[in-house]
């Protein structure tokens, strides 16, 4: 599995912080929210990061939308996401949302000799971008694009 390579600014994702093992209660949580008091966001796309550090444990795991770098909505956490090069890979939802974690551990240890996966505050993380292809959870052409953010050395 080739990723395709990007490049984004920083970016702002405005949501809720929670316990990575119950993702699908903060989602629901976080829609809750939203729908009561909803806040302008920049694109259609859900993200929900995933961080890799025991020290945040419990609060491993953000979910909510991109907004304007700067914007404090009350109710709702933000993690900020620093400019960065990401090696996108597509994952078919219908094999398992971790049905393509070994390919990417794979790239990843191919191409350790140049690069690492980015952190955040010294947490590892990637994100987990539900767009356009997203088509629901049950859906067999149902595609998530996880972005792993790359640092070069």
């Amino acid at each position: 599995m080739q990723p395709k390579i990007i490049k984004c600014g920083k970016m702002q994702i405005t949501g809720l912080t929670g316990d990575g093992n119950k993702t699908s209660a903060v989602w629901n949580e976080f829609d809750s929210r939203y729908k009561e008091k909803p806040f302008p966001k920049i694109d259609e796309n859900g993200y929900e990061i995933r961080f890799f550090n025991k020290e945040k444990e419990g609060r491993d795991v953000h979910v909510g939308f991109s907004v304007e770098p700067g914007r404090e909505i009350a109710g709702f956490d933000v993690i900020v996401i620093p400019a960065s090069e990401y090696a996108v890979f597509e994952v078919l939802v219908a094999n398992g949302y971790d049905s393509g974690n070994a390919k990417m551990d794979k790239w990843l240890a191919d191409n350790s000799n140049r690069l690492k996966c980015g952190e955040i505050d010294g947490a590892g993380f990637i994100m987990e971008v539900y767009g356009e292809k997203f088509k629901g959870g049950n859906q067999p052409d149902s595609i998530v694009e996880f972005w792993v953010p790359l640092i070069y050395h």
